[in-house]
């Protein structure tokens, strides 16, 4: 561990929310990665544009959805080539190490990488983005206690908590996912931008890797979320609501919050970097249409 110190947490590390797009009533900023990253971020440079953070990372224009509406579309991606990106493209290197289920050989080995990629983080005042710190979302470690072997944390509503060491892509669900932000990139706002525009069109046309049919994404996602959602009524409207799901409420709320918040983002990003252009201004007025026809599914929600 080198010149570690064997015990460091950072302090007043407060989880990000989007003030402006609340007190207009939009969710604000609302998958648990990004939402993350912008704590981290925010924390790291004292001001974060989080309109900039969700179109410059392409989520701004991402759609999952899942055959029964199940939340885990909304972690159904290739994580190694989106997770880091996004960190690069908020303008830093990423220190990234991550195993999945089926590399359980590689268990102790990747937890070992990251605990260090972790420590040496905390120790530049950079918080880690990890997976599964509570309830299968992303969240923060923001400290580490050497001789308690445990990791203070920050789940993705914010709430302090610990894991052990030991836990580290063991915490309940067998996928380790760390991503650090290291010295600042040269990515230029042009570069930046070519780069989310280039995403957008990729995901909209399914050519992002997705464990398709049972999750879509892309144009097709928003088919299927309609279509469930046409089911759903007519089991209510039949009268067998016994045979809904209990949970769908719930899963209900998660996407239209999740997909809705994006498309207003997307809304204002394109906005935002259109400068005059005619293409990126119908875009934008494109994806204000869209949001506008997601806000009542939102506000039914609520």
């Amino acid at each position: 561990m080198g010149n570690a110190m064997p015990a460091r947490t950072l302090k007043n590390v407060s989880w990000y929310l989007d003030d402006r797009a609340i007190s207009k009533g939009e969710p604000g900023v609302c998958h648990s990665y990004i939402s993350s990253l912008a704590t981290a971020l925010n924390y790291i440079e004292g001001q974060l544009d989080p309109i900039w953070l969700m179109g410059s990372s392409a989520f701004a224009f991402r759609i999952f959805i899942n055959e029964v509406m199940c939340p885990s579309a909304l972690s159904i991606f290739d994580w190694s080539s989106i997770l880091p990106e996004a960190v690069e493209q908020a303008g830093y290197h990423c220190n990234y190490v991550s195993r999945l289920w089926h590399e359980g050989d590689k268990e102790k080995e990747k937890r070992e990488q990251a605990h260090v990629v972790i420590v040496e983080g905390i120790d530049r005042g950079f918080p880690a983005m990890v997976w599964d710190i509570a309830d299968c979302n992303w969240g923060l470690i923001i400290g580490y206690d050497q001789n308690k072997q445990l990791y203070e944390t920050l789940t993705y509503e914010g709430k302090p908590s610990s894991l052990p060491f030991e836990k580290l892509g063991q915490n309940g669900n067998n996928i380790l996912s760390v991503a650090v932000p290291g010295e600042p990139n040269t990515r230029s706002r042009e570069e930046i931008i070519l780069n989310s525009l280039k995403a957008a069109v990729i995901h909209a046309e399914q050519k992002e890797w997705m464990d398709r049919p049972k999750y879509q994404d892309g144009l097709p996602a928003y088919d299927l979320w309609a279509l469930l959602l046409e089911r759903w009524a007519s089991i209510i409207k039949a009268g067998k609501d016994k045979k809904i799901n209990p949970n769908i409420p719930d899963y209900s709320r998660c996407y239209a919050a999740h997909h809705y918040s994006a498309r207003c983002y997307a809304r204002d990003y394109l906005k935002m970097i259109s400068y005059g252009n005619e293409m990126l201004q119908k875009a934008s007025l494109s994806y204000k249409r869209v949001a506008s026809s997601l806000k009542p599914v939102w506000d039914c929600c609520l």
